[in-house]
């Protein structure tokens, strides 16, 4: 059964999110400059970002470049680090610590209008290695064959392996052999 908290709280990077509404709603669809208030609108975003809080205090001024103003703050903020329009946008959670320096914190991308999370380097690499694991319990080796997959008829093979049918013939043979007198005339 699974956790209260994994039913509660599950993994972002399985979810897609798609609002179709929001994209027929602008009369020039999904583009570079909108992509951020389209992102907005998913799960993904965090109402307490930077983007968030300057959008509230600047929303009846006219600033012409936000950018500047995002990166005299410190903490969460989200940027579009890589832009293929009209397909493709890629956007990054981000922790500011001071105007040059960032920590990535996730990374998320805008695909045919569909917002998906990327998985993390540790995810990526922890799963590989637990399908290798899975593959390498299920993969046999033979000098003849080369490497199989295992089956039942392989376990069994495995069992007779383990007392080898020439040693009991071998161990049968000597015991006749023993008790057999060779008689010449």
């Amino acid at each position: 059964m699974a956790e209260p908290d994994e039913e509660a709280f599950p993994d972002p990077t399985t979810i897609t999110w798609r609002s179709i509404e929001w994209i027929q709603a602008q009369p020039e669809g999904l583009n570079s400059n909108n992509v951020l208030n389209y992102f907005a609108e998913s799960t993904f975003w965090d109402p307490l970002c930077n983007n968030a809080t300057l959008q509230m205090q600047t929303r009846y001024n006219d600033l012409k470049d936000l950018n500047i103003v995002l990166k005299k703050m410190k903490g969460i903020e989200f940027q579009v680090v890589l832009e293929k329009p009209p397909v493709l946008w890629v956007i990054r959670k981000q922790n500011r610590l001071n105007e040059w320096e960032v920590s990535p914190v996730a990374t998320f991308y805008v695909w045919n209008n569909n917002i998906y999370q990327a998985p993390n380097l540790y995810s990526i690499i922890g799963n590989r290695v637990v399908t290798f694991n899975k593959a390498y319990n299920q993969v046999e080796f033979h000098p003849a064959t080369g490497y199989t997959w295992k089956s039942e008829s392989s376990k069994a093979r495995m069992i007779q392996q383990q007392q080898p049918i020439e040693l009991v013939n071998f161990r049968s043979f000597i015991f006749y052999t023993t008790n057999f007198e060779f008689r010449t005339s």
